[in-house]
């Protein structure tokens, strides 16, 4: 005997149904939200480090040539430089390996520290992506055997969002 097709219920599903698919798309949200969580932390880690990578570096090349410059010089022209003030300025008298004299200078402008030798400007000793607020120096001596430099420079890079201040400090005396 065939079996009557009212009896006959055969349920076949094709897709999914409307629950399914609400969490679904919740799990996928909240998955899309941690990963732009985590991407938004990794950029803003980016900028942070490129602005301390900004500041460390100029004031490692400032401080090591302004130190260079001090070692090498015989005296410091204390007329001509500016002592513990924040836009600082430091000159210096040397002589070459020729025997010539010459003069460098060693000045705070447009937020940069810049090097003028003989009177030629050497250009910015700091990068251009960092800001130099602050550069001041003290001479210290004792009697006519120590003489030298203690310099403060405070510096500054970033964006709103990565911003980085940092002061730095070095003492160089004269050789």
């Amino acid at each position: 005997q065939p079996i009557s097709p009212i009896f006959m219920t055969i349920k076949s599903h094709k897709g999914f149904s409307l629950i399914e698919m609400m969490v679904y798309i919740t799990i996928l949200v909240f998955m899309l939200l941690i990963i732009i969580d985590v991407v938004v932390s990794v950029a803003k880690a980016e900028r942070i480090v490129v602005a301390v990578r900004n500041v460390e570096g100029s004031a490692i090349s400032t401080l090591e040539r302004m130190g260079r410059e001090v070692r090498a010089s015989d005296s410091i022209d204390v007329a001509n430089s500016a002592f513990g003030v924040d836009l600082g300025v430091l000159t210096l008298n040397a002589t070459d390996a020729n025997g010539t004299a010459r003069t460098v200078k060693f000045s705070l402008s447009g937020g940069r520290v810049h090097l003028m030798e003989n009177g030629v400007d050497g250009g910015a000793l700091s990068l251009s992506s960092t800001t130099v607020t602050s550069l001041i120096l003290t001479r210290f001596y004792s009697s006519s055997l120590v003489e030298g430099v203690r310099v403060q420079m405070t510096l500054t890079s970033g964006t709103s969002t990565a911003y980085r201040t940092e002061t730095f400090y070095s003492s160089v005396t004269l050789r």
